[in-house]
């Protein structure tokens, strides 16, 4: 069992590397263009974009890609918490995991950055969720309890590293979980204070 979670772990290390760097070379490219673009009109045109725009995005959402969570995430945030139309939605691998990694911190924090910056964004949700496989998924845990304990450990220093970097932002952390009824899945979010 340990050698299966040290495969997976191995397995997601290389998928963030690939993302990484597939990240990387997409915003080398943007920039390589954006300075080619970048001409007195081009510059006018952007500064007018913002003094004319006069709706703002409320919030950005860190989540995890996971395809199980996907749409009961996208119902929580607009139903829920009243914020469709009004986010910008970051999904990556492991959510916090690379946020929290001294690897990854400065590219995912710089990548957040930008939405902020460009789109006025006032708070910032983060949710996580139970059997993740950026943690090794629930059978990397002895109970749920352990597992729920852990991940909202990282929310937490999650929520103090975006306020050290944006100290301006209010950050709301969300832990998201799954159980059956009758074949049929419920999903429960709840708020880590």
């Amino acid at each position: 069992m340990q050698h299966d979670i040290k495969k997976l772990r191995k397995k997601f290390i290389a998928i963030l590397f690939l993302f990484t760097i597939a990240v990387t070379l997409s915003s080398s490219f943007a920039e390589s263009e954006s300075a080619q673009n970048k001409s007195p009109q081009h510059t006018q045109k952007y500064s007018r974009f913002f003094d004319e725009k006069t709706h703002w995005c409320d919030a950005l959402v860190i989540t995890c890609n996971d395809f199980r969570f996907t749409t009961a995430t996208q119902e929580f945030l607009n139903n829920r918490l009243g914020l469709k139309g009004k986010y910008d939605y970051i999904s990556i691998p492991g959510s916090i995991r690379n946020l929290l990694d001294s690897k990854t911190r400065d590219l995912v924090l710089n990548k957040f950055g930008v939405s902020v910056r460009l789109h006025r964004v006032n708070r910032v949700i983060i949710l996580a969720h139970q059997d993740c496989t950026g943690y090794g998924g629930s059978v990397a845990f002895n109970e749920s309890a352990d597992e729920f304990k852990a991940i909202s450990k990282d929310l937490k220093k999650a929520r103090t590293l975006m306020g050290i970097k944006f100290r301006h932002l209010k950050v709301y952390l969300y832990y998201g979980t799954i159980f059956y009824d009758n074949h049929k899945r419920i999903y429960n979010f709840k708020q880590i204070l």
